[in-house]
């Protein structure tokens, strides 16, 4: 006896009820919650389109005292960069073959949780969060990094432009800023690192600094320790090993760097990451019946920079990186 067919008439309705209520929370998802790389970079959410960067310094103010004269010294400055969100977009058809290869994956996941009732999470509330789970990934691996802006384009590392462009972008770092190095392998990575930790100036190494690499180069690293050291040695610190020695920079793996084999060295919070606001709204998420299929609309704004430009160390990978990014936008068909 065949199956009897399931009424999903009444979805559209409940996705959109959904939606307008957890608004903000299905945007957080996306943008913020579990973010790995909000370790490290600093968050500025309700940004409306642009905002300053901006860092304030003061030039040197000390001077020999004993005099009865008020002689002032020192200026207030700003390092200035002006950072944009750029608006993004799902646009996502559930029609009723995806409805059902998805209500039955659901039906799996909750029979293998045996929490026994499919409401404790409604069905309507599932596909919201894997939709927004499937941006937050693809944000992370192809924009956040490695994006070129394109609006004309429907693909995810079009929808601004990630840390490698930026940092590629001519005249944005100086060449006492870069190493050129060479490829890391598992013989050569504590050189490789080293080296970019030492274009740091010696009185910032012990401050907080970040070294995001490609995840293989932090493999190499380790495994050239082990090689050097041995693996049972103080100096490894165990089997892993995370922090440039002689420094308080800490190596991280970065997964949106993977392939590239940047290495990057900055304080930490000086990448920022943009987010427009995150209070939801009847604009944030529309659902529409379309014939048999449910159309999901979500519009939202966000986009990666750097605040200070000169407070940034990389290899030349990381701008090679950065520019083969570039051109590869420019030779896709529009």
């Amino acid at each position: 006896m065949a199956d009897k067919a399931i009424d999903f008439s009444g979805l559209g309705p409940k996705i959109q009820s959904y939606t307008l209520r957890e608004a903000a929370a299905l945007l957080s998802t996306m943008l913020i919650t579990n973010q790995s790389f909000l370790n490290y970079m600093g968050l500025y959410n309700d940004v409306t389109d642009e905002m300053a960067l901006t860092q304030m310094f003061v030039s040197s103010v000390l001077q020999p005292g004993g005099k009865d004269t008020f002689d002032p010294k020192g200026t207030v400055g700003f390092k200035n960069r002006i950072g944009k969100v750029r608006a993004c977009k799902i646009d996502y058809t559930l029609t009723p073959t995806t409805i059902n290869a998805m209500w039955k994956g659901y039906l799996g996941r909750i029979n293998k949780s045996k929490r026994g009732d499919v409401y404790d999470v409604p069905f309507q509330q599932d596909i919201m969060t894997r939709l927004a789970e499937k941006a937050k990934e693809e944000l992370h691996l192809e924009a956040v990094f490695k994006g070129v802006y394109n609006a004309e384009k429907k693909q995810a590392n079009r929808v601004f432009d990630g840390i490698l462009p930026l940092l590629a972008q001519a005249g944005v770092l100086k060449a006492s800023q870069i190493y050129a190095g060479a490829p890391i392998t598992a013989s050569n990575a504590i050189d490789q690192m080293e080296a970019v930790a030492d274009l740091v100036p010696a009185h910032l190494v012990n401050t907080d600094l970040v070294m995001l690499v490609e995840p293989t180069a932090a493999k190499f690293y380790n495994r050239d320790y082990r090689g050097t050291f041995g693996g049972n040695t103080n100096n490894t610190g165990g089997f892993e090993h995370q922090t440039i020695d002689g420094t308080n920079i800490k190596i991280v793996p970065e997964p949106g760097l993977a392939n590239t084999w940047a290495v990057i060295c900055t304080p930490r919070e000086n990448f920022v990451w943009m987010t427009g606001p995150l209070g939801g709204g009847p604009n944030s998420f529309i659902v529409e019946k379309n014939k048999r299929n449910i159309d999901i609309m979500a519009d939202f704004e966000a986009a990666p920079d750097l605040a200070i430009a000169e407070l940034v160390w990389t290899n030349q990978a990381a701008l090679d990186s950065g520019a083969a990014l570039v051109a590869a936008e420019k030779t896709e068909p529009a």
